[in-house]
Formats: structure tokens, sequence, C-alpha cells
């Protein structure tokens, strides 16, 4: 039956969730205990699909989305009316990604009945193979079982790549644990994986993100800020890949991580920005605070008078106190140009702390562009730039004083 070529461990641990078969009246949905999820946003072709989820160390339990069993439904049942004998593939995510298994979707039924028994027993076999997986490999190469699915359902027709995962890589060239990736725009990142021939080859294929930022202990939990980068990233790279159309299945995913699997390295998250007077703080290039590439335009304002509403109180609770403003850049373009844009981030910040009610008189702004103390090199070895420590390097820079 499906996934026949799971290893031996994953064998060894059956599964732990059993998804029920249809009645031969139904229509083919419900094949398991997550629901029907919210309708995608994209088509799901009637061809082969591959869907790259792992039982890791710092996301939930290995399972299906309602979205993602109903997208597995409708190409198991449309194969039926369209005759064709679509191939499933599991792509185990971990350090070292490795197909799982792989079946072929065939009925020789002679009438709607049996041709329903069919469907129901191979969609089981797929929700009984899923729960059994495990890690292999110690840390997490997502983008590597993003690229892994993608080959697998190259062919004569259109298919389906889903991604089950929390989305947070710890293998290069898409390492979380590299300071300011999770921040850096969404193109400077899709990029530096162009430049480095690390995207995956999508070629038309539909897309399906599911789970991404959904994380597990000991691994910290993202925010609705840090969740949207990461989402708007994957996006990004499959769109790059040459995805037809991706959806993002917004059906959370919770629970413990598995247990005895090998280890993965915990991402870092920045606490948000807070005001200490006498304590400098920065004010990153992120999806709450940051800027929109190049400009001087907040990636979202109201986001970031979130953020700035405790630094224009503290200023509004004594006329006597100050706020200096300080500017950033990565080091692109001439000094002057560098120094330009950071002059006017400053200001940006200033004028959005003077529309929450502080007074302008107690803040001052100035840019030095990527000329200040805690530079972080942001430029490789063959001239390019780095995602990573370039959006460390671009911030507005905030010193308080009583």
């Amino acid at each position: 039956m499906i996934l026949r070529r799971l290893s031996a461990l994953a064998v060894a641990t059956t599964a732990a969730l059993v998804l029920g078969a249809c009645s031969s009246g139904d229509s083919g949905g419900g094949f398991g205990s997550g629901g029907g999820g919210a309708p995608l946003s994209c088509p799901v072709p009637v061809g082969p699909m591959a869907i790259a989820i792992g039982g890791r160390a710092n996301e939930p339990e290995p399972s299906l989305p309602g979205a993602v069993q109903q997208a597995a439904i409708s190409v198991v049942a449309g194969a039926s009316d369209q005759k064709v004998q679509p191939k499933f593939t599991v792509v185990n995510v971990d350090g070292r990604p490795t197909v799982a298994g792989s079946d072929t979707y065939r009925t020789d039924a002679g009438n709607a009945i049996a041709a329903q028994d069919d469907q129901n027993a191979f969609l089981s076999g797929l929700g009984n193979a899923i729960p059994t997986l495990r890690a292999q490999t110690p840390e997490a190469d997502t983008l590597g079982a993003l690229t892994l699915a993608g080959r697998s359902v190259q062919g004569s027709r259109p298919g389906t790549v889903v991604l089950v995962d929390s989305g947070l890589s710890t293998v290069a060239p898409l390492d979380f644990r590299t300071e300011g990736l999770l921040d850096a725009p969404v193109a400077d990142v899709v990029a530096s994986l162009r430049d480095a021939k690390a995207l995956p080859a999508l070629n038309g294929a539909t897309v399906i993100l599911a789970g991404i930022g959904d994380v597990a202990a000991p691994q910290g939990p993202l925010d609705t800020s840090q969740r949207a980068s990461l989402v708007a990233l994957w996006k990004g790279i499959a769109e790059a890949g040459g995805a037809s159309c991706v959806a993002v299945v917004d059906e959370p995913r919770s629970g413990d991580a598995p247990s005895d699997v090998p280890p993965v390295s915990v991402v870092d998250l920045p606490p948000p920005p807070t005001i200490t007077p006498g304590k400098a703080t920065a004010l990153p290039d992120d999806g709450s605070v940051g800027f929109q590439p190049d400009t001087a335009d907040f990636r979202d304002e109201n986001a970031a008078r979130g953020v700035l509403g405790p630094f224009a109180d503290f200023l509004k609770q004594a006329p006597t106190r100050r706020i200096a403003l300080t500017g950033t850049t990565a080091r692109a373009g001439s000094t002057a140009s560098q120094v330009d844009l950071s002059t006017r981030r400053a200001e940006a910040v200033k004028g959005l702390l003077v529309s929450l009610g502080a007074s302008a008189d107690q803040i001052t702004t100035k840019g030095v562009g990527s000329q200040f103390p805690g530079y972080v090199n942001d430029v490789g070895p063959d001239g390019k730039q780095l995602p990573g420590p370039a959006s460390t390097n671009r911030k507005v820079i905030v010193e308080p004083s009583a």
C-alpha cells in the first residue's frame, strides 16, 4: 500500500492517527480528524502530489491539516474520474531530507461503490503513514525538502507540492540562526538564493504552505509580525521557484514535538524593542517597525505605531526627557546615499513619535549610513550583499535620557 518504502523505523513507530474511511455514499471528504479546513486559494490539479513533512524536534507531531487532506481527496477523486494514476510522494523534513516513500493511486473498480472503497483505502494509507515519520538527521533543511518535493512532481501533468513545516530552517543557505535573516526583505533573500542556485524548481506546480511559524518547545513562539514575515518569505521562495499558485493554510498546528528525535537548533527570536532611560535600544528592520527596501516608508505604519507608542508615552510624561535617533544602513550604494537614507528613516521615526503626541523639541535625529560601532560585515567574498547581516545593519537606534 502507500509509502511501502517507509524506513524500518517509521514502520516500527506505528500510526498515532487513524484516519477514518468514508462511507460508500460519501463524496470522498473527511478522511481525517482535522476536518475540511478553509477552501484553498489555489486550484489543485489532478496530478502528482508531494507532501514535505517531518516528525522533528521543535515543531508539533506530524499531521495533515484539514485543507491538505481535502487537497489529497480532490486529487484521488479526480483521478478516478479522469482515468489517470497520480503518484503520491512523502518527503521527510530533517537535516538531510529524503523521500520516505511513494505510491501511485490506481483503481480498476467497475462501479462507483468499489471506486470509493479504493479511494478510501488509499487515503487511509496516506493518513496512517504521516504520523509515523521521524527525523533521522539533526537540524532542519526545509528548503532542501521543498526542493526534493518539487522534483517529485515533475511530469506531463501539473502537480501539487505541500509543505507542512514551521519553516524555521537551520541549514545553509537558509539558516534562520543567522541574525537578521528572519527580518530581511523577501526580495533580498530570494536574490541571494537565486545567486546560490538554491531556489527550488517548482515549474508550474501548485504549492500549499501549512504550519509556517507554528513551533513546539524548546523553540520560542513567533509573534504575529515574525510569523507574517516567515510566511511571506516562503511564499516568495515558492513563487520565485516557478510555482503557478501558492496557497497558505492558516489552520494552526499545535502540540508537543515528537520525542527521541535528533536535535534541531533553537532559532533566537529577538524580543520587541523597549525603552529604558540611559539605555540604547535598536528598532530593528522587521515587519513591525522596519521600512520598505531603499525607502523611508514603514512596512506597516499601524504596527510601527504600536511599537513606538510606549516611546512617545515616555516623552509625554516629562518635558525634560529627550530621545536621540540615529539611523543606520547596510553597506550598499555610496556613503552619501547611505547617510541620506538613514537620516530620512530617523526622521520618519521622529514624525511618527510626534504624531503620537511627543514634542518635536524632545527628539534629535541623524543618519550615519554604515559607519557606526557594531556594524556587521554584510558583503560576501563575491561582493554581493548578505541578507541577514544587511538586515541587522538597517535600524534606528534610540538613546533616551530622563
